[in-house]
């Protein structure tokens, strides 16, 4: 994955460490991410 609005960029969203997390593509280059599980109890 590249040029996502993640990490060091601006807006900043928060991925967590040590979780699953499942991301879908198109043949139209749509990008579905998700995460499965909760980051924290």
């Amino acid at each position: 994955m590249y040029d996502a609005d993640f990490g060091h960029t601006d807006p900043m969203a928060v991925l967590p460490k040590g979780i699953q997390a499942e991301m879908k593509t198109d043949k139209s280059g749509s990008v579905a991410f998700r995460l499965p599980e909760r980051a924290v109890e």
